[in-house]
């Protein structure tokens, strides 16, 4: 008996981040969360002996850990703590109150058929599949998604006005205005220390932008040391999207190359989730449109992967990036910077970053990656204003991208040391939402 303890500790062990990360992106409330965790490792032990191929533990835990969460949507879909959320891709009234989603819930399906309504609970809040639909209703799969798509339909009919105007903006970058406002030469920078006290702040921004549906922000890449515009991004979150069933949204970016006047149409695609504490990346897809580049295969990543490389706090690879942003104060000395972990963010104080003619009160967050230092200046509402890109001088030695006429040109660039390396500033990243 202790052996099998030990055994199934062992395979816990090892999969255990995994496990309550997937539980914590499905249901965003942690208390709530802990507590299906609780009965998913329960529920596991209890019938651990029946597993007969211990190599196929982490599946076999993870339908475990799904199966308690659907449990507790069908436990809880009637209660007021179910936001509209929960419905997935029928629904994109993120900007409304919490609050405002059960009521809007409750009294749409109230008002479609009963059958359209306990389709759309079973699906969307519980989680079961359309094949497993079909064998409960003993009908073919084509029949479920039928009726799926009129319940669908039922539903948005009902769907205020607030509601659907979200689906019907566009939010793809015009093509007749490629760089937006940005201008073509870096506006003059300034960034002094300020002697105001440090001000906690929520930040919701990924990339600069806030993943919510139908939100829409740019970026202009300003390349050093000639500080010529090089790229303008546009990112944009046109719909809602489910990742092993955890609810989030999908997030595109355009990217329009300025020497080569050419417009990369999703660019880079990821899917994200924001909670009322965390921000999570759910999901990165990674393709390329090139025709030089079709032989490399689209690469999906997601966070059931052991090695998924999400931005977290710390060693925390659960929870993710926590919103608040505190006062970590980063450790300083003769030599430089010294960063004690990767992916965790420390402050750097109060600056006012004066942008052309315009001036913000931010504070200073930097992070440390494999290679990249980040600066990231922050105002009062919680925007990202203006990041700096600094890659470390060993990976600048060894990278083949780098010409050498590249390595030159860069030599007397701004430079920081970081944990005794040296790091050079590449580029600056400025977000329309200071223009």
């Amino acid at each position: 008996m202790q052996a099998c303890q030990n055994e199934f500790e062992a395979l816990l062990s090892s999969v255990r981040v995994v496990v309550e990360r997937y539980i914590h992106y499905r249901i965003q409330r942690s208390h709530d969360a802990e507590d299906v965790i609780q009965e998913t490792y329960l529920g596991a032990y209890k019938s651990f002996d029946n597993l007969k191929d211990r190599s196929l533990f982490k599946p076999w835990i993870l339908s475990i850990a799904k199966n308690q969460c659907n449990i507790w949507y069908r436990n809880h879909m009637r209660h007021e703590d179910i936001s509209l959320d929960t419905l997935g891709d029928s629904l994109a009234a993120d900007t409304l109150a919490y609050d405002e989603y059960t009521q809007i819930v409750s009294d749409i399906l109230k008002q479609i058929p009963e059958d359209a309504s306990r389709l759309l609970l079973q699906h969307y809040i519980g989680g079961e599949s359309q094949t497993a639909l079909a064998r409960q209703m003993k009908i073919p799969v084509g029949t479920v998604k039928s009726r799926l798509f009129y319940a669908k339909k039922y539903f948005k009919e009902k769907c205020p006005p607030e509601i659907l105007s979200v689906y019907e903006r566009g939010s793809i970058m015009k093509k007749d205005d490629m760089i937006l406002n940005f201008p073509k030469k870096m506006p003059e920078l300034t960034i002094k220390k300020a002697n105001y006290p440090f001000f906690a702040v929520k930040f919701e921004e990924d990339t600069f932008i806030i993943p919510r549906i139908g939100n829409k922000n740019a970026e202009g890449t300003y390349r050093y040391p000639d500080k010529n515009l090089a790229l303008v991004s546009t990112c944009y979150v046109p719909k809602k999207a489910k990742i092993h069933s955890a609810e989030g949204v999908q997030v595109c970016r355009d990217t329009y190359n300025v020497k080569r006047g050419k417009l990369y149409k999703n660019e880079c695609i990821w899917f994200a989730q924001l909670t009322d504490e965390y921000l999570r990346t759910l999901a990165t897809l990674r393709y390329t449109d090139e025709p030089e580049d079709h032989d490399i295969p689209t690469e999906i990543h997601t966070f059931l992967d052991e090695d998924f490389d999400i931005l977290v706090n710390g060693n925390d690879k659960i929870h993710g990036m926590p919103l608040l942003i505190k006062e970590n104060p980063v450790q300083t000395n003769e030599t430089g910077i010294h960063i004690p972990q990767k992916g965790l963010r420390y402050t750097m104080g109060t600056y006012d970053l004066i942008l052309g003619n315009k001036t913000f009160e931010t504070i200073q967050f930097v992070l440390l990656q494999n290679g990249i230092f980040t600066e990231h200046f922050v105002d009062r509402n919680g925007r990202l204003i203006l990041m700096r890109w600094y890659q470390s001088q060993i990976d600048i030695d060894i990278y083949e991208w780098y010409t050498k006429e590249y390595k030159t040109r860069i030599l007397n660039n701004p430079s920081i040391t970081v944990n005794g390396e040296k790091y050079i500033l590449i580029e600056d990243r400025i977000s329309e939402y200071a223009l």
